[in-house]
């Protein structure tokens, strides 16, 4: 049994922007990627680690740790897309560390994603990277003669839709209210945006509550659906609409809410990316807690 573990954990959704390198000018979306090493037994274990980041991901300073193995920081190497070495993604990896007894430690970075593909190790000089691309992260942890292996996935965008609220749990016939966010691309600007939000029956909308109403109201399904068209988005642009909803038991068919029920918001959306004329498609969604 391998008592020794290794994941990592990023953003589940990358916006574009990283630019080209060698310039002052700071990315606009930054992420937190996290490596994380743990070791379940009840010795030290001597290791080493490479984490492989998706083409496209970037670097950007701040490596911190935490946990108690100050060693892993001392050990770590960087090496980012070089052509002496010939390498299209940047590599994380420490030798010959030692993670205590029952430990876990996390390493973390600031990374973006660049508009293009690296390509023969020269960043952001491949074919541009489409909307909803696949990026791919991989972690290898040697312990002796076990290996752990890791993967993650994430997407990269050019515009992206989110969903926040002012609660995560609400009580019947209370009040809460969502906001909804809008994002570009460093370099993208969109066009045509629409925005549908789908609420579970249960969930009313409040009218007049919004700062932008809805171009549309109707119910279908039992469910109330709202639309707006937002127009354009310039490049690095975020628009939010927020609105008020209430918790009515009187809109469900028997009159009953139970403690516990989970009421979603589902928001979808899509655009055109006004440079390559594809659709942007994006959703996601927001679940709220009955107390």
């Amino acid at each position: 049994m391998n008592d020794c573990k290794i994941s990592i954990d990023a953003p589940k959704i990358f916006l574009k922007g990283a630019g080209f390198p060698n310039t002052s000018f700071l990315p606009a979306w930054i992420y937190k990627v996290k490596i994380t090493l743990k070791n379940s037994s009840d010795f030290p274990q001597l290791c080493s680690f490479s984490a492989t980041m998706g083409n496209g991901i970037r670097y950007i300073k701040k490596l911190q740790l935490s946990g108690p193995d100050t060693n892993i920081y001392d050990s770590v190497n960087i090496v980012e897309p070089t052509q002496s070495v010939g390498n299209n993604n940047v590599i994380i990896f420490a030798n010959n560390f030692t993670l205590s007894a029952n430990s876990e430690n996390i390493l973390s970075l600031n990374t973006c994603l660049c508009d293009n593909l690296t390509e023969k190790s020269i960043e952001n000089s491949g074919a541009k990277i489409p909307h909803n691309e696949k990026i791919f992260f991989y972690g290898h942890l040697i312990n002796g003669e076990n290996v752990d292996s890791c993967s993650y996935v994430t997407k990269a965008c050019d515009y992206k839709i989110q969903v926040k609220c002012e609660d995560n749990k609400i009580c019947k016939d209370d009040t809460t209210k969502f906001y909804i966010e809008c994002c570009t691309g460093q370099y993208d600007m969109v066009r045509s945006v629409y925005v549908r939000s789908i609420l579970d029956e249960g969930l009313e909308f409040i009218a007049d509550s919004s700062n932008m109403e809805p171009r549309n109201i109707y119910t279908f399904d039992k469910k109330t659906i709202l639309k707006w068209n937002v127009g354009s988005l310039q490049p690095c642009e975020v628009k939010k609409i927020g609105y008020k909803v209430n918790i009515n038991e009187a809109n469900l068919e028997n009159g009953l809410m139970k403690k516990g029920s989970i009421l979603k918001n589902k928001i979808n959306s899509n655009c055109i990316n006004n440079s390559t004329y594809t659709q942007c498609p994006s959703s996601c969604e927001y679940e709220l807690l009955i107390e």
